[in-house]
């Protein structure tokens, strides 16, 4: 998985930090990075004929000259990009879309080769709270086919901190949810390749609860959890299995824990380069949505969060 790395800026704090951390991305995958502003309802007056007439496709009629505030903001974020990663092949571009910017971003992403990775800042609260997702980053999150990580402004996380030597590996906590019948193809392969680009190591975690059925057989029995947990291990050993033999340099640790998933993942989060999740693709009434794994970790995670979709 090497493919295309945009970000999306808005003038915020939190942005340039995910420029930041695009930037070196795009460099570890050898790709040029995009940098892309949206323009937002309300418009210039002089810009609501080309931006009603454009809508929200690639088709539509070439944009008018960005405004100085405009040009001002992509020229910032491409030094930004080119201080991180010099040499690095920068593209900065102004998107206009018909409503809110996450409907212009998720169009982007939806055009098939445009964009495999999407980087977007998070506004970051303090320690107890975690983070406060803005109106972008959440809907995009939730709705994007393609990866899409959420940076926030906080330069002494390992994520957004430079690259680590092979002496001193990163180190990428994956979650994964063995209940279900969930894929986990599309996570583990993120994972494993993100720690592969990193020289990294992979903690793969899988927490679980005990069963109510067990809970009486266990106070008569405690040797019914240990035994459980030994399934429960030996089960998540084999899902990864396959993937340690393909990617045979990526040193790993399997970890099945008890305790709430969300909260373990955060517990684990301090100190890592990235936290990987997953995001399943379902149809619902009331649209795209995030389970409460990821909307914990979102919001109280420690480092930059990778929101995988998958069947």
């Amino acid at each position: 998985m090497t493919g295309n790395v945009a970000v999306g800026v808005n003038g915020a704090a939190e942005s340039f930090a995910a420029v930041r951390w695009a930037a070196r991305e795009a460099a570890l995958r050898a790709v040029a990075l995009r940098i892309i502003h949206v323009q937002e309802w309300p418009v210039p007056p002089e810009r609501l004929e080309h931006v009603a007439a454009w809508g929200s496709t690639r088709g539509g009629p070439v944009s008018p000259e960005r405004s100085r505030q405009d040009e001002e903001l992509l020229q910032q974020a491409a030094g930004i990009a080119e201080k991180a990663e010099p040499g690095l092949a920068v593209v900065a571009e102004e998107l206009a879309g018909e409503g809110l910017a996450h409907r212009a971003l998720l169009a982007e992403v939806e055009t098939p080769g445009s964009v495999d990775l999407l980087v977007l800042g998070s506004q970051g609260l303090d320690s107890f709270t975690g983070f406060l997702i803005g109106t972008t980053s959440l809907p995009v999150a939730a709705a994007s086919e393609r990866p899409v990580v959420l940076v926030r402004n906080r330069e002494t996380d390992s994520g957004a901190r430079g690259g680590h030597t092979a002496a001193e590996p990163g180190r990428l906590v994956l979650g994964i949810d063995l209940r279900g019948g969930e894929d986990h193809e599309a996570v583990l392969e993120f994972g494993f390749a993100e720690a592969a680009r990193r020289n990294g190591r992979l903690q793969i975690l899988h927490a679980w609860t005990l069963p109510p059925m067990y809970a009486y057989a266990e106070t008569a029995d405690p040797g019914v959890g240990e035994e459980l947990a030994g399934q429960i291990s030996q089960t998540l050993s084999g899902v990864v299995e396959p993937w340690q033999k393909r990617f045979p340099d990526v040193p790993v640790e399997t970890r099945a824990v008890v305790g709430a998933p969300g909260a373990e993942l955060v517990y684990a989060s301090p100190g890592a380069d990235l936290l990987v999740v997953g995001r399943r693709k379902r149809a619902l009434p009331i649209g795209p949505r995030l389970g409460h794994v990821a909307h914990a970790v979102i919001h109280h995670a420690e480092c930059p969060v990778a929101v995988i979709p998958h069947t």
